[in-house]
Protein backbone atom coordinates (compact mmCIF):
# COMPACT_ATOMS: atom_id res chain seq x y z
CA UNK A 1 0.00 0.00 0.00
CA UNK A 2 2.33 3.16 -1.31
CA UNK A 3 1.82 6.27 0.64
CA UNK A 4 3.29 10.00 -0.36
CA UNK A 5 3.89 12.39 2.10
CA UNK A 6 3.45 15.95 0.53
CA UNK A 7 5.99 18.31 2.34
CA UNK A 8 6.05 22.08 1.82
CA UNK A 9 8.66 22.91 3.97
CA UNK A 10 8.29 25.92 6.37
CA UNK A 11 4.64 26.19 5.23
CA UNK A 12 3.74 29.93 6.69
CA UNK A 13 7.08 31.32 5.74
CA UNK A 14 6.82 30.10 2.04
CA UNK A 15 3.67 31.44 1.65
CA UNK A 16 5.62 34.82 2.72
CA UNK A 17 8.27 34.16 0.07
CA UNK A 18 5.45 34.34 -2.50
CA UNK A 19 4.19 37.73 -1.59
CA UNK A 20 7.46 39.35 -0.28
CA UNK A 21 10.45 37.03 -1.30
CA UNK A 22 12.92 40.03 -0.02
CA UNK A 23 11.51 39.46 3.09
CA UNK A 24 12.59 36.45 3.83
CA UNK A 25 16.93 38.14 3.59
CA UNK A 26 16.53 39.31 6.92
CA UNK A 27 16.10 37.80 10.23
CA UNK A 28 12.65 37.10 10.86
CA UNK A 29 10.38 34.87 12.78
CA UNK A 30 6.72 33.99 12.55
CA UNK A 31 4.52 33.65 15.55
CA UNK A 32 1.59 31.52 16.32
CA UNK A 33 -1.49 32.98 18.22
CA UNK A 34 0.16 31.28 21.79
CA UNK A 35 2.96 34.05 20.65
CA UNK A 36 5.81 30.83 19.53
CA UNK A 37 7.70 30.80 16.70
CA UNK A 38 6.46 28.43 13.93
CA UNK A 39 8.89 29.48 11.02
CA UNK A 40 12.21 31.30 10.90
CA UNK A 41 14.55 32.53 7.93
CA UNK A 42 18.11 31.03 8.24
CA UNK A 43 19.65 34.44 8.95
CA UNK A 44 17.49 34.03 12.33
CA UNK A 45 18.06 30.35 12.86
CA UNK A 46 21.63 30.91 12.18
CA UNK A 47 22.01 33.02 15.58
CA UNK A 48 19.85 30.91 18.04
CA UNK A 49 16.35 31.47 16.98
CA UNK A 50 14.27 28.02 17.52
CA UNK A 51 11.07 26.85 16.50
CA UNK A 52 8.74 27.03 19.49
CA UNK A 53 10.67 29.58 21.37
CA UNK A 54 8.66 32.42 23.02
CA UNK A 55 8.79 35.90 20.85
CA UNK A 56 10.78 37.67 23.84
CA UNK A 57 13.08 34.20 23.96
CA UNK A 58 13.73 34.55 20.54
CA UNK A 59 14.16 38.50 20.67
CA UNK A 60 16.78 37.79 23.16
CA UNK A 61 18.55 35.76 20.58
CA UNK A 62 18.58 38.29 17.89
CA UNK A 63 18.69 41.11 18.44
CA UNK A 64 17.43 42.39 15.37
CA UNK A 65 14.72 40.21 14.85
CA UNK A 66 11.77 41.30 13.02
CA UNK A 67 8.41 39.09 14.03
CA UNK A 68 5.10 39.24 12.34
CA UNK A 69 2.42 37.21 13.02
CA UNK A 70 0.87 34.15 10.85
CA UNK A 71 -1.92 35.05 9.52
CA UNK A 72 -3.53 31.44 10.30
CA UNK A 73 -6.63 32.17 8.09
CA UNK A 74 -4.62 32.93 4.98
CA UNK A 75 -2.21 29.82 6.17
CA UNK A 76 -5.46 27.27 6.59
CA UNK A 77 -7.00 28.85 3.00
CA UNK A 78 -3.84 28.07 0.77
CA UNK A 79 -2.94 24.59 2.70
CA UNK A 80 -7.05 23.81 1.94
CA UNK A 81 -6.20 24.41 -1.80
CA UNK A 82 -2.90 21.97 -1.40
CA UNK A 83 -5.65 19.45 0.05
CA UNK A 84 -8.01 20.00 -3.01
CA UNK A 85 -4.96 19.31 -5.46
CA UNK A 86 -4.33 16.13 -3.93
CA UNK A 87 -7.93 14.62 -3.91
CA UNK A 88 -7.32 14.87 -7.79
CA UNK A 89 -4.76 11.88 -7.32
CA UNK A 90 -6.46 10.21 -4.14
CA UNK A 91 -9.38 9.92 -2.61
CA UNK A 92 -7.41 8.78 0.65
CA UNK A 93 -6.00 12.70 1.73
CA UNK A 94 -5.27 13.40 5.16
CA UNK A 95 -3.59 16.53 6.43
CA UNK A 96 -1.02 15.61 8.57
CA UNK A 97 0.33 19.52 9.99
CA UNK A 98 0.30 22.58 7.98
CA UNK A 99 1.56 22.17 4.64
CA UNK A 100 2.52 18.44 4.63
CA UNK A 101 0.19 15.61 3.97
CA UNK A 102 -0.21 12.09 3.19
CA UNK A 103 -1.99 10.62 -0.02
CA UNK A 104 -2.99 6.87 0.04
CA UNK A 105 -2.23 5.40 -3.64
CA UNK A 106 -2.99 1.81 -3.30
CA UNK A 107 -2.33 0.83 -7.04
CA UNK A 108 0.96 2.69 -7.60
CA UNK A 109 3.39 0.22 -8.41
CA UNK A 110 7.79 0.67 -7.74
CA UNK A 111 8.07 1.51 -11.37
CA UNK A 112 5.26 3.60 -11.69
CA UNK A 113 5.94 5.71 -8.58
CA UNK A 114 8.50 7.95 -9.79
CA UNK A 115 6.49 9.41 -12.52
CA UNK A 116 3.42 9.90 -10.56
CA UNK A 117 5.03 11.53 -7.72
CA UNK A 118 6.91 13.46 -9.92
CA UNK A 119 3.38 14.62 -12.13
CA UNK A 120 2.11 15.47 -8.40
CA UNK A 121 4.66 17.81 -7.97
CA UNK A 122 4.74 19.81 -10.66
CA UNK A 123 0.88 19.93 -10.34
CA UNK A 124 1.04 21.54 -7.00
CA UNK A 125 3.76 23.98 -7.77
CA UNK A 126 1.68 24.93 -10.87
CA UNK A 127 -1.80 25.36 -8.88
CA UNK A 128 0.15 27.47 -5.84
CA UNK A 129 3.46 28.91 -6.73
CA UNK A 130 7.45 28.05 -7.05
CA UNK A 131 7.83 28.86 -3.29
CA UNK A 132 5.39 26.25 -2.40
CA UNK A 133 6.78 23.41 -4.35
CA UNK A 134 6.62 19.91 -2.22
CA UNK A 135 9.46 17.82 -1.40
CA UNK A 136 7.81 13.63 -1.76
CA UNK A 137 8.37 10.79 -0.26
CA UNK A 138 7.06 7.61 -1.13
CA UNK A 139 6.94 4.44 1.15
CA UNK A 140 4.18 1.52 2.13
CA UNK A 141 4.15 3.46 5.57
CA UNK A 142 3.35 7.00 7.18
CA UNK A 143 6.66 7.61 8.78
CA UNK A 144 9.26 6.30 6.34
CA UNK A 145 7.10 8.30 3.80
CA UNK A 146 7.70 11.25 6.10
CA UNK A 147 10.78 10.32 6.61
CA UNK A 148 11.96 10.24 2.81
CA UNK A 149 10.34 13.59 2.33
CA UNK A 150 12.61 15.22 4.72
CA UNK A 151 15.22 13.71 3.95
CA UNK A 152 14.71 15.35 0.16
CA UNK A 153 14.40 19.23 -0.99
CA UNK A 154 11.57 21.26 -2.16
CA UNK A 155 11.02 20.05 -5.76
CA UNK A 156 12.28 16.44 -5.33
CA UNK A 157 11.04 13.05 -4.91
CA UNK A 158 12.61 9.98 -2.91
CA UNK A 159 11.15 6.55 -3.00
CA UNK A 160 11.69 4.27 -0.65
CA UNK A 161 9.99 0.67 -1.21
CA UNK A 162 10.21 -3.02 -0.29
CA UNK A 163 13.67 -3.98 1.04
CA UNK A 164 15.52 -0.36 0.54
CA UNK A 165 12.69 0.17 3.76
CA UNK A 166 15.20 -0.36 7.02
CA UNK A 167 18.68 0.34 5.70
CA UNK A 168 17.23 3.89 4.46
CA UNK A 169 16.10 4.17 8.22
CA UNK A 170 19.00 3.11 10.02
CA UNK A 171 21.28 6.47 9.35
CA UNK A 172 18.57 8.73 10.00
CA UNK A 173 18.68 11.06 12.94
CA UNK A 174 16.36 10.30 16.42
CA UNK A 175 14.61 14.05 15.95
CA UNK A 176 12.43 12.37 13.21
CA UNK A 177 10.61 10.65 15.87
CA UNK A 178 7.19 12.79 17.66
CA UNK A 179 9.01 11.84 21.11
CA UNK A 180 8.57 14.44 23.79
CA UNK A 181 11.95 16.71 24.00
CA UNK A 182 12.50 15.22 27.83
CA UNK A 183 12.56 11.59 26.01
CA UNK A 184 14.78 12.80 23.30
CA UNK A 185 17.33 14.22 25.99
CA UNK A 186 17.66 11.01 27.61
CA UNK A 187 18.51 8.92 24.34
CA UNK A 188 21.21 11.51 23.76
CA UNK A 189 22.68 11.12 27.00
CA UNK A 190 22.27 7.07 25.92
CA UNK A 191 24.61 8.34 23.34
CA UNK A 192 21.62 7.32 20.48
CA UNK A 193 21.48 9.55 17.77
CA UNK A 194 20.04 7.64 14.99
CA UNK A 195 16.85 5.38 14.15
CA UNK A 196 18.79 1.98 13.81
CA UNK A 197 20.37 2.58 16.99
CA UNK A 198 17.23 2.88 18.91
CA UNK A 199 15.58 0.25 16.43
CA UNK A 200 18.14 -2.39 18.10
CA UNK A 201 16.85 -1.73 21.60
CA UNK A 202 15.30 -4.39 23.68
CA UNK A 203 11.51 -4.08 23.21
CA UNK A 204 10.83 -4.40 26.54
CA UNK A 205 13.17 -1.99 28.49
CA UNK A 206 12.03 0.87 25.51
CA UNK A 207 9.03 -0.21 27.22
CA UNK A 208 10.34 0.66 31.14
CA UNK A 209 12.01 3.26 30.26
CA UNK A 210 9.94 5.33 27.61
CA UNK A 211 6.19 3.43 28.03
CA UNK A 212 3.84 3.42 25.67
CA UNK A 213 4.66 6.41 23.31
CA UNK A 214 8.23 4.87 22.74
CA UNK A 215 7.62 1.92 21.95
CA UNK A 216 5.27 2.57 19.48
CA UNK A 217 8.42 4.49 17.71
CA UNK A 218 10.63 2.03 17.98
CA UNK A 219 8.06 0.04 15.51
CA UNK A 220 8.09 3.05 12.96
CA UNK A 221 11.80 3.27 13.47
CA UNK A 222 11.78 -0.90 12.65
CA UNK A 223 9.48 0.51 9.29
CA UNK A 224 6.33 -1.25 10.93
CA UNK A 225 4.31 0.98 10.59
CA UNK A 226 0.42 0.19 9.79
CA UNK A 227 -1.65 3.15 10.29
CA UNK A 228 -3.38 3.92 7.75
CA UNK A 229 -4.36 7.43 5.57
CA UNK A 230 -7.78 8.86 7.07
CA UNK A 231 -9.44 11.18 4.59
CA UNK A 232 -10.04 14.92 6.10
CA UNK A 233 -13.90 13.53 6.45
CA UNK A 234 -13.37 10.58 8.22
CA UNK A 235 -10.48 12.03 10.54
CA UNK A 236 -10.98 10.98 14.41
CA UNK A 237 -11.73 13.36 17.50
CA UNK A 238 -12.26 13.00 20.65
CA UNK A 239 -15.13 14.09 23.32
CA UNK A 240 -15.25 14.67 26.67
CA UNK A 241 -18.12 16.62 28.60
CA UNK A 242 -18.98 17.34 32.15
CA UNK A 243 -21.78 19.36 34.51
CA UNK A 244 -21.46 21.64 37.03
CA UNK A 245 -23.38 21.59 40.80
CA UNK A 246 -23.63 23.72 41.83
CA UNK A 247 -22.80 26.10 38.22
CA UNK A 248 -19.81 28.31 38.04
CA UNK A 249 -20.32 32.05 37.61
CA UNK A 250 -16.75 33.08 37.34
CA UNK A 251 -13.79 32.26 34.43
CA UNK A 252 -10.76 30.91 36.96
CA UNK A 253 -12.61 27.80 38.14
CA UNK A 254 -14.18 26.87 35.01
CA UNK A 255 -10.41 27.48 33.34
CA UNK A 256 -9.19 24.88 36.16
CA UNK A 257 -11.94 22.30 35.40
CA UNK A 258 -11.96 22.36 31.74
CA UNK A 259 -8.17 21.51 31.74
CA UNK A 260 -8.66 19.01 34.36
CA UNK A 261 -11.16 17.80 31.60
CA UNK A 262 -8.64 17.58 29.11
CA UNK A 263 -5.93 15.35 31.55
CA UNK A 264 -6.77 11.86 30.52
CA UNK A 265 -7.46 12.79 26.82
CA UNK A 266 -4.32 14.38 26.68
CA UNK A 267 -2.39 11.44 28.12
CA UNK A 268 -3.90 9.18 25.61
CA UNK A 269 -2.74 11.09 22.43
CA UNK A 270 0.61 11.16 24.16
CA UNK A 271 0.88 7.23 24.44
CA UNK A 272 -0.67 7.07 20.90
CA UNK A 273 2.42 9.56 19.26
CA UNK A 274 -1.02 11.68 18.26
CA UNK A 275 -1.88 15.52 18.44
CA UNK A 276 -4.88 18.19 18.25
CA UNK A 277 -5.20 20.44 15.68
CA UNK A 278 -8.65 22.16 16.64
CA UNK A 279 -10.19 22.43 19.57
CA UNK A 280 -13.84 23.08 20.15
CA UNK A 281 -15.53 24.28 23.34
CA UNK A 282 -19.28 24.14 23.87
CA UNK A 283 -20.80 25.22 27.25
CA UNK A 284 -24.33 25.41 28.37
CA UNK A 285 -25.59 28.47 30.10
CA UNK A 286 -28.09 28.25 33.48
CA UNK A 287 -30.50 30.40 31.35
CA UNK A 288 -30.80 27.05 28.94
CA UNK A 289 -28.73 29.15 26.09
CA UNK A 290 -25.48 27.56 24.71
CA UNK A 291 -22.32 28.62 23.36
CA UNK A 292 -19.61 27.46 20.97
CA UNK A 293 -15.83 28.25 20.13
CA UNK A 294 -13.71 26.27 17.53
CA UNK A 295 -9.99 27.20 17.27
CA UNK A 296 -7.64 25.70 14.48
CA UNK A 297 -3.87 24.93 16.22
CA UNK A 298 -1.01 26.30 13.89
CA UNK A 299 0.99 23.66 15.89
CA UNK A 300 -0.80 20.53 16.10
CA UNK A 301 0.05 19.75 20.01
CA UNK A 302 -0.92 17.50 22.88
CA UNK A 303 0.36 19.53 25.31
CA UNK A 304 -1.53 20.58 28.47
CA UNK A 305 -0.02 24.29 28.89
CA UNK A 306 -0.08 25.23 25.24
CA UNK A 307 -4.28 24.09 25.09
CA UNK A 308 -4.83 25.70 28.87
CA UNK A 309 -3.12 29.12 27.39
CA UNK A 310 -5.35 28.77 24.17
CA UNK A 311 -8.19 28.43 26.53
CA UNK A 312 -7.23 31.14 28.73
CA UNK A 313 -6.34 33.87 26.42
CA UNK A 314 -9.56 33.17 24.07
CA UNK A 315 -11.93 33.11 26.89
CA UNK A 316 -10.27 36.03 28.97
CA UNK A 317 -10.15 38.31 25.84
CA UNK A 318 -14.00 37.68 25.42
CA UNK A 319 -14.93 38.27 28.57
CA UNK A 320 -17.32 35.86 30.96
CA UNK A 321 -20.96 36.98 32.10
CA UNK A 322 -23.34 34.28 33.65
CA UNK A 323 -23.28 30.65 34.97
CA UNK A 324 -22.11 27.62 33.39
CA UNK A 325 -23.91 24.37 33.95
CA UNK A 326 -21.95 22.25 31.45
CA UNK A 327 -19.30 22.18 29.36
CA UNK A 328 -17.65 19.84 26.21
CA UNK A 329 -14.29 19.97 24.76
CA UNK A 330 -13.64 17.91 21.65
CA UNK A 331 -10.29 17.34 19.92
CA UNK A 332 -9.49 16.64 16.34
CA UNK A 333 -6.90 14.23 15.94
CA UNK A 334 -4.07 13.56 13.69
CA UNK A 335 -1.51 11.35 13.74
CA UNK A 336 2.15 13.33 14.79
CA UNK A 337 4.64 13.11 11.81
CA UNK A 338 7.82 14.07 13.65
CA UNK A 339 10.17 16.96 13.03
CA UNK A 340 9.25 19.20 10.43
CA UNK A 341 11.20 20.41 7.05
CA UNK A 342 12.60 23.38 7.01
CA UNK A 343 12.63 25.73 4.27
CA UNK A 344 16.66 25.88 3.96
CA UNK A 345 18.80 23.61 5.70
CA UNK A 346 19.74 23.86 9.25
CA UNK A 347 22.45 25.83 10.20
CA UNK A 348 25.35 23.56 11.22
CA UNK A 349 26.92 23.67 14.14
CA UNK A 350 30.01 25.47 14.44
CA UNK A 351 32.60 23.00 15.19
CA UNK A 352 35.53 25.90 14.67
CA UNK A 353 36.51 28.92 16.83
CA UNK A 354 35.82 31.60 13.38
CA UNK A 355 31.96 30.07 12.83
CA UNK A 356 31.80 30.38 16.63
CA UNK A 357 33.30 34.37 17.29
CA UNK A 358 31.13 34.76 13.98
CA UNK A 359 27.89 33.37 15.81
CA UNK A 360 29.16 35.14 19.09
CA UNK A 361 29.74 38.50 17.46
CA UNK A 362 25.82 38.56 15.48
CA UNK A 363 24.07 37.85 18.69
CA UNK A 364 26.22 40.10 21.25
CA UNK A 365 28.74 42.25 19.54
CA UNK A 366 32.07 42.63 19.17
CA UNK A 367 34.69 41.80 22.10
CA UNK A 368 32.76 38.86 23.42
CA UNK A 369 35.71 36.37 22.16
CA UNK A 370 38.92 36.50 22.41
CA UNK A 371 42.11 34.62 21.53
CA UNK A 372 45.68 34.36 23.00
CA UNK A 373 49.10 33.78 21.55
CA UNK A 374 52.45 33.20 22.68
CA UNK A 375 54.51 36.14 21.32
CA UNK A 376 57.73 36.02 23.82
CA UNK A 377 58.07 32.33 24.88
CA UNK A 378 60.98 33.48 26.97
CA UNK A 379 59.88 36.40 28.89
CA UNK A 380 59.89 36.17 32.62
CA UNK A 381 56.74 37.13 33.37
CA UNK A 382 53.48 35.39 32.06
CA UNK A 383 51.50 38.47 31.53
CA UNK A 384 54.27 39.12 28.67
CA UNK A 385 54.02 36.01 26.99
CA UNK A 386 50.66 36.36 25.08
CA UNK A 387 48.51 38.81 23.16
CA UNK A 388 45.39 39.01 22.57
CA UNK A 389 43.13 39.79 19.72
CA UNK A 390 39.20 39.93 18.83
CA UNK A 391 38.58 36.56 17.01
CA UNK A 392 35.63 37.91 15.61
Amino acid sequence: MPILTCAVPAFPLALQARHEPNMLTRPLALLGPDERVVAATPSALAVGVQIGQLARQARAQCADLQVHDVDAAQCQTEFNALLDVLDQYSSRVEAASLGRAWVDVPDLTEPTALAFCQDLGRRVRAELGDSLQPAIGCDSGKFTAHAAADQTRPGAVRIVLGRAERPFLRPLPLRLLPLPAETHLRLGYLGLRTLGQYADLPTRAVLQQFGAAGQLAQRWARGQDDRPVMPRRQRPSLTVTTEFDPPLDALPPLLLRAIQLLDAPLTQLRDRLQTAHTLTATWTWTTGGQARERWALVTPTAERRRLAQLLRQRWERGGWEGAVSSLTLTLDLQDEPGGQLALWPSPAKPHDLTALAHLLRRRYGSGRLWQASVSQPQALRVERRATWRDVA
